[in-house]
């Protein structure tokens, strides 16, 4: 049950949590280094220690911050490349994990 508030609580703080910071955002990314950019978020996410929730909802938080940084530039195609990216490499790498997060 704790774990399960944990996962919700991680979920909710993504959902609420906007990008601040924009260090490639100058130079445009392109859809396939966004693609690039979603899976290495998905492996680190999968690879965090998940009994640190604090180490695992920052690495969560840095994933939104990456995808918010595209959509605050305007490039929606490589926002969703970089979500799409994320999600696929989460559900093969953490499949138990992904469905704590997404609940599929």
């Amino acid at each position: 049950m704790a774990k399960r508030i944990t996962y919700l609580m991680l979920l909710l703080a993504v959902v609420a949590c906007g990008g601040n910071s924009q260090p490639d955002a100058q130079q445009g990314m392109s859809p396939d280094s966004a693609e690039a950019k979603g899976h290495e978020a998905a492996w680190i996410v999968a690879h965090t220690d998940h009994a640190d929730t604090i180490a695992l909802q920052r690495a969560i938080l840095d994933a939104r911050a990456q995808h918010d940084q595209f959509v605050l530039m305007g490039q929606d195609d490589a926002a969703s490349d970089f979500e799409q990216a994320f999600i696929d490499s989460l559900r093969r790498v953490d499949p138990g994990l992904a469905r704590e997060i997404f609940g599929d």
